[in-house]
C-alpha cells in the first residue's frame, strides 16, 4: 500500500467558508490519564498449540480523533503504543472507520499521531463519521438537523481517499497468501436521507466483493478471509440491532454466508468487548471491535469510563486467535476466541 498522504490533508478542501475547524463531538470529554507507558514485555499470543503465529494484526475502530479533543488524541496514542509493545512484529494494522469527523483539521491531527507512532503497514475503512463535515455550521459547530450545503458525499469520500492514497473506496490487500478486503459506505444523507448512518454498498462494490471472495476461496481455501466494514450487519453481534447497519444487509449477508472462511470485522456500536457478545459464529464469523475513544455498555449508552478497547488477531497455519485488549489497564480481555481453518 502507498504511504498515507499527509500533505494532501493539509492541502485538502477547507471547511465551510468562515467556519472554524472543529473537534469531534462524540460526547463531553471526560478525565483520562496521560498516555500509558509501553508494556514492559510482549504478552504471549493466545494459542491452542505450542507454536508461534505466522503473523499478527491489530484491529482498531472508532478512534474519533478531534483536532481540539485532547482526550481522543491521548487515547489513540496510548492504543498505538500498547499495540507496538504487545505485538512488536505485527504485520498489519487496520483502522476500521470513524477515525475523525471528516474535516481537514481532524484528519491532520489523526495523521500526525500516526506519523509519530511505531506501527506496521496500515489500512483503513471509511465510517459514517467521515461524512460529518456534512453537519458543520458557519459558526464552527455541528447542527445535525440541517445539512451543510457546502459539503457533499463525493467531497467526503475524496478527502478520505487522499488521506490514505487510495484510488478507490474499497480495496484488497494480500499478505502472505491471506486476503484482506476493505469495504465502505458510498452514500450519505445528502444523496439519500433514508441511508441514515448505515453503509450504502453499490452494486459495483457488492459485485467486486463477490468476485474477490471467490478468488480468495479458490487460491487459499484453507485460510480465513478477513473482511472489514465499519458498520455491522444487523442482528449479527450484540448491539447490531440498534440500527440497520448496512442498507444492502440482506445481499451482504447472503454473499458472506457462502464463504465460511470469512471473518467480518466491524466497529460502530462501541459496545464493550468484556461485557457484551462481540464474536458470533454464523455461516461466517462476525466480530465487533468496540472503540478506542469511548466504550458503550449493553444498554447502548456511553460508559463514561477510561475504558479503551481494540483487538489483536494472531494467525496460525490452521487457526486464528482473536483477543480483546483493554488499553487503559494494559491487559487482555479473556478468554481469547480461537477458530480453526479451513472452516467446516
Amino acid at each position: 500500500m502507498a504511504p498515507v498522504n499527509t500533505a494532501a490533508i493539509a492541502e485538502a478542501a477547507p471547511a465551510v467558508a468562515g467556519q472554524a475547524e472543529t473537534e469531534s463531538p462524540i460526547v463531553e470529554p471526560f478525565a483520562f490519564e496521560e498516555p500509558i507507558a509501553a508494556a514492559p514485555a510482549a504478552a504471549k499470543p493466545a494459542t491452542t498449540q505450542n507454536s508461534e503465529p505466522l503473523f499478527s494484526l491489530s484491529v482498531l475502530s472508532d478512534v474519533h480523533v478531534g483536532a481540539r479533543n485532547s482526550d481522543s488524541q491521548k487515547r489513540f496514542r496510548s492504543a498505538l503504543a500498547d499495540h507496538a509493545a504487545i505485538r512488536p512484529d505485527s504485520k498489519l494494522m487496520v483502522l476500521n472507520g470513524d477515525l475523525t469527523n471528516g474535516n481537514p483539521a481532524d484528519n491532520k491531527a489523526l495523521m500526525s499521531i500516526i506519523d509519530a507512532a511505531t506501527h506496521p503497514e496500515l489500512h483503513a475503512a471509511i465510517g459514517n463519521h467521515e461524512f460529518y463535515q456534512m453537519w458543520a455550521t458557519p459558526s464552527g459547530g455541528q447542527d445535525v438537523t440541517k445539512l451543510n450545503p457546502n459539503w457533499s458525499t463525493p467531497q467526503a469520500i475524496s478527502l478520505f481517499k487522499q488521506m490514505f492514497n487510495y484510488n478507490q473506496l474499497y480495496h484488497e490487500n494480500v499478505l502472505d497468501g491471506y486476503h484482506f478486503l476493505f469495504l465502505g459506505g458510498e452514500q450519505y444523507r445528502d444523496v439519500d436521507p433514508s441511508v441514515h448512518e448505515d453503509a450504502y454498498l453499490s452494486p459495483e462494490q457488492l459485485g467486486w466483493l463477490q468476485e474477490r471472495l471467490a478468488n480468495a476461496d479458490k487460491h487459499s481455501p484453507d485460510k480465513p478471509i478477513f473482511v472489514f466494514l465499519h458498520q455491522p450487519i444487523v442482528h449479527t453481534i450484540e448491539g447490531s440491532d440498534t440500527e440497520l447497519g448496512v442498507v444492502q444487509h440482506e445481499q451482504l449477508l447472503a454473499i458472506l454466508s457462502s464463504y465460511p472462511n470469512v471473518v467480518l470485522f466491524s466497529g460502530h456500536t462501541h459496545w464493550n468487548l468484556e461485557t457484551t457478545k462481540q464474536v458470533n459464529q454464523l455461516e461466517f464469523l462476525a466480530v465487533g471491535s468496540s472503540s478506542v475513544a469511548e466504550v458503550w455498555n449493553g444498554n447502548n449508552e456511553p460508559e463514561g469510563s477510561k475504558a479503551s478497547q481494540s483487538l489483536v488477531v494472531d494467525v496460525y497455519s490452521d487457526h486464528i486467535a482473536i483477543r480483546g485488549r483493554e488499553h487503559s489497564e494494559q491487559r487482555w480481555i479473556e478468554p481469547a476466541f480461537v477458530k480453526s481453518y479451513p472452516a467446516k
